[in-house]
C-alpha cells in the first residue's frame, strides 16, 4: 500500500494517489493531476476506482473532468459542493487564473459515514467551515487522513470565501479530526503532511 503526492497549479495544490498495486483511488484534481495519474497508473498497472474530491474549490477540481474522461472513473463529492463542480464559473470572482471545465459528479455523498471502494474502506468526516460540504477521508487501515483544506501543518483553511465560517471550521477540527488517534497522518490540500497529535499540541489557530 502506498501514497503518492502530486502538487500542481498556481495555488500549489496537493493531489494524492492511494494504491495497493491493483486498484487505486485519487484524492482531488489540481492542474496536471490527470497526467500525473496517467504516468503512475501505467507504471503500477493499477486501475483507478474513483476520484474523491474533498471539496469544490476551483484549484481542487481543475482536472476533474479530464480524469473522469480519461480513466472512466466515477467522481464523488459531497452534495453541498456539487454545484461548484457542475458550474465552476460561479467561482470566477476568486479564480482569475485557470479555466475549469464543468464535471457532473457520478455520486453526491451526503449522509454516508463509510465509503467502500474495492479493497479500500474510508471513514467520511464532514468538516464544513472552509467550504460547505468539505469532506475528510479517513483510511483507518493505515491511520491516514486525506483532509483537503481543513487542517494544515501549523495552520487551517481560510474561512473568508463564500460559505466559510471560522466557528464551523474550528469546531470541525476539534470535534472530528482531533478525535482521531494522535499518530494519524494528515495529508492536506496544501503544504507538507502532519499528524493529528502535532497539530493538537501546537497549532496556534485551534488553541
Amino acid at each position: 500500500m502506498r501514497t503518492d503526492t502530486f502538487c500542481g497549479g498556481i495555488a500549489e495544490t496537493n493531489g494524492y494517489l492511494l494504491t495497493d498495486g491493483r486498484e487505486a483511488v485519487a484524492f482531488d484534481a489540481p492542474e496536471g493531476m490527470a497526467d500525473f495519474l496517467d504516468a503512475r497508473l501505467r507504471e503500477s498497472g493499477a486501475k483507478l476506482a474513483a476520484l474523491l474530491l474533498t471539496h469544490g474549490h476551483w484549484d481542487h477540481i481543475v482536472d476533474a473532468a479530464a480524469i473522469r474522461e480519461r480513466f472512466k472513473a466515477p467522481v464523488m463529492i459531497h452534495r453541498d459542493c456539487a454545484r461548484l463542480l457542475e458550474q465552476p464559473a460561479v467561482q470566477a470572482a476568486f479564480n482569475p487564473f485557470v479555466e475549469v471545465l464543468p464535471c457532473i459528479p457520478d455520486r453526491r455523498l451526503d449522509a454516508e459515514t463509510k465509503l467502500e471502494l474495492g479493497p479500500f474502506c474510508f471513514g467520511l468526516l464532514l468538516c464544513p467551515g472552509h467550504c460547505p460540504g468539505s469532506l475528510c477521508f479517513h483510511y483507518a487501515a493505515k491511520q491516514w487522513l486525506f483532509g483537503g483544506d481543513v487542517l494544515f501543518a501549523g495552520g487551517v483553511g481560510r474561512w473568508d470565501l463564500p460559505g466559510g465560517s471560522q466557528k464551523a471550521l474550528i469546531a470541525s477540527i476539534r470535534e472530528k479530526i482531533f478525535a482521531l488517534p494522535e499518530d494519524t497522518k494528515v495529508f492536506p490540500g496544501h503544504g507538507p503532511a502532519t499528524t493529528v497529535g502535532r497539530e493538537r499540541r501546537g497549532n496556534p489557530y485551534v488553541h
